[in-house]
């Protein structure tokens, strides 16, 4: 099928990328919290649909004939709100007029996708201020345990939901499907066969047996050659075997998950050590040859904003002063849920002086497009965020709430140590 049209709402993803949740359930992509479904109303899970059949499966289907079309699409509005505010989203745009042609009436494509996203559970070692329990399972049991002492606090946290912590229907969850040998075996022969670009994310893949015991079935394989590979991880383990794997793969890169410098990331990424992080990040450096790629990826937030110009200091530092194609970074892991984790929450006295400071510091970064564009935007939003003000009190107390009663179970640097002017900011506000 080809349509001379312009598909607005069009996603080369649909085409050539297949993705799956840490639950085991597909969906579009990691911008949509949307699962694929059957007629019924059932999700689409690994379990019991193959990856196959779940590629043409009937909603796949309608969704390619939609975007050729350029209606638009429900499960992509995150995509567009990031563009709306400036940001670049996770939408791709290669290859329209060729995918449209390879599609049937029906929107079934017969080629299968040559790039998968996919999410190993939610077993961690970390307990992240921005993350609930389906991405580390340590976040539902630290809750859990605060809820014994305080279910005054347990209660509430089930109420505000979106705003502390989204994902409470299950704080005892852990997903483990990928255990199953039977399923193991076919996925790890499904990404042998078809796919040659991977991304793997957790929890914490690296300290999930699975992922490693995947890296050893390819090398069986001998099909690393024909794969490049992309893993996010908090960066507080490796694996010596990556001496040996990595310079074997197509290409590779890390996603570095550090969003702060000493203490504050310590804080953010509880309870990781910096001076560790450092380390595995040395470990990496060490083995980037000519296929290797490290990019910074901090997840910006109300907790860090402020340091933004320190972590590129000493990111730029760890780049020997060069950004480039085999160290980067990137500013994809905008915060925008749980809501007391939005930079956007914060009283207006502390954007402006964020804002001042960033601009400050803006000059020190003129020479790097990418870093200078995305200060220029966060200087832009937060200004005109101060005039287009609204009251942001609840979140605010719930933001306190919620970091008073977790640092108090963690005793541990508390928030208020760390950021002495957001507190005077915050209570300024909410008094």
């Amino acid at each position: 099928m080809y349509v001379d049209t312009m598909g607005k709402s069009y996603c080369a993803k649909l085409w050539n990328h297949q993705y799956i949740h840490m639950s085991g359930s597909f969906r579009l992509c990691c911008a949509t919290m949307d699962n694929i479904e059957d007629g019924n109303g059932n999700r689409l899970h690994i379990n019991n649909n193959s990856l196959e059949n779940t590629w043409n499966s009937n909603q796949i289907k309608d969704i390619r004939l939609k975007m050729i079309k350029g209606e638009d699409i429900s499960s992509c509005s995150k995509c567009v709100e990031q563009e709306s505010r400036g940001y670049k989203s996770m939408r791709e745009s290669q290859d329209m007029e060729k995918n449209f042609a390879l599609t049937k009436e029906d929107g079934a494509v017969d080629v299968m996708p040559t790039t998968m996203e996919l999410h190993f559970g939610n077993l961690c070692n970390l307990k992240c201020k921005m993350c609930g329990q389906q991405y580390s399972n340590q976040i539902g049991k630290e809750l859990l345990e605060i809820g014994k002492d305080d279910n005054d606090f347990l209660n509430w946290i089930y109420k505000e939901s979106g705003n502390v912590n989204i994902w409470t229907n299950n704080l005892s969850v852990e997903y483990k499907w990928f255990q199953n040998k039977k399923i193991k075996s076919k996925l790890f022969e499904y990404i042998s066969q078809h796919i040659n670009s991977l991304t793997v994310i957790g929890g914490e893949p690296t300290v999930i047996p699975e992922f490693w015991e995947l890296f050893e079935y390819l090398e069986q394989k001998d099909t690393l050659k024909n794969l490049s590979i992309t893993l996010t991880t908090n960066l507080t383990n490796v694996n010596p075997k990556l001496t040996n794997w990595l310079p074997k793969l197509k290409s590779w890169k890390v996603w570095a998950s550090v969003d702060g410098i000493d203490k504050r990331t310590e804080y953010i990424r509880y309870p990781s050590n910096f001076k560790k992080v450092c380390e595995n990040l040395e470990f990496y450096k060490n083995l980037l040859g000519t296929n290797g790629n490290i990019t910074l990826s901090p997840a910006i937030q109300l907790l860090n904003i402020d340091q933004l110009d320190e972590i590129l200091i000493w990111w730029l530092k760890f780049c020997d002063g060069k950004l480039g194609k085999q160290l980067d970074v990137s500013w994809m892991a905008q915060v925008w849920y749980p809501t007391i984790c939005n930079y956007d929450i914060a009283p207006k006295s502390y954007k402006i002086k964020v804002a001042n400071k960033l601009k400050q510091s803006l000059t020190l970064f003129n020479q790097y497009d990418q870093i200078k564009t995305f200060y220029k935007n966060q200087i832009d939003n937060l200004s005109q965020d101060v005039c287009n003000f609204t009251d942001r009190k609840h979140f605010q107390k719930a933001f306190i709430r919620y970091n008073d009663t977790q640092d108090k179970h963690r005793n541990n640097t508390t928030w208020r140590e760390l950021l002495p002017e957001l507190e005077l900011a915050l209570t300024d506000s909410i008094s």
